[in-house]
């Protein structure tokens, strides 16, 4: 699942993200991101990456789907503007 924090607040995040984190097994994304939502991530499973692995970050997210994970790949903002969406599909396309 890619999820989208919106503008970096708690108060700002959707009621669908929160449960896309909920439901995951695992997290990953950029540390700052997860820093962003660490309070929602006890007894998961957390990868986290720097700022320039965006090809990293979707190729290990759908590694671990492939292993049958419930994955949530964190993103700033909307996940399609300026987000994950383009790496995440770019990564889809080649596999």
């Amino acid at each position: 699942m890619l999820v989208g924090l919106g503008p970096g607040s708690h108060d700002h995040l959707t009621a669908r993200a929160r449960a896309a984190i909920a439901e995951a097994d695992t997290i990953i994304g950029y540390v700052t991101y997860i820093r962003l939502v660490a309070d929602l991530l006890e007894g998961k499973e957390v990868i986290k990456k720097s700022m320039t692995e965006e090809l990293d970050r979707a190729i290990e997210s759908l590694e671990r789907a492939r292993q049958g994970k419930k994955v949530a790949l964190i993103s700033s903002g909307d996940a399609g503007v300026y987000g994950m969406a383009g790496p995440t599909f770019e990564v889809l396309f080649q596999a």
